[in-house]
């Protein structure tokens, strides 16, 4: 049987798109955003110049939930509480790089890329209908 590390790990490297909540002033905010994820490290691609940035600059606290899909209540997924650093690292954006970012960068070496390490301090499996929560301990 599997234990419950590999299977969050599974879940976070077959789903790359997910939502990350931050607080933006006092209120959270949701945003869809691609995932790379090295363990249980997870990396995102942004524009250093957005609001999703100031907010993380005066919080670095974030919520992501991978493996969700809209009308289906039934299959397992991940929710990763962790702390954002801020980093230039070529080599994520090279393995983080999708169609999308074609259209929203000049290229790879943008100097407006910025990647978000998140860092995860609580790691829950969400499992089928009517199982318990399952905590990974980091």
């Amino acid at each position: 049987m599997e234990d419950i590390k590999e299977k969050a790990l599974k879940i976070m490297e077959k789903n790359d798109v997910g939502v990350m909540a931050t607080i933006s002033g006092n209120k959270p905010m949701a945003r869809y955003m691609s995932f790379y994820s090295k363990g249980f490290t997870l990396y995102t691609i942004t524009d250093k110049r957005t609001e999703k940035v100031e907010d993380l600059e005066k919080n670095s606290n974030v919520f992501v939930l991978l493996g969700y899909e809209e009308g289906i209540f039934d299959k397992d997924y991940v929710e990763v509480e962790g702390e954002v650093s801020m980093v230039k690292n070529q080599e994520i954006i090279e393995k983080s790089w999708n169609d999308y970012m074609d259209d929203q960068y000049a290229s790879k070496e943008d100097p407006n890329i910025l990647v978000l390490e998140i860092k995860p301090t609580k790691v829950n499996v969400k499992s089928k209908k009517g199982k318990e929560v399952e905590e990974i301990i980091l």
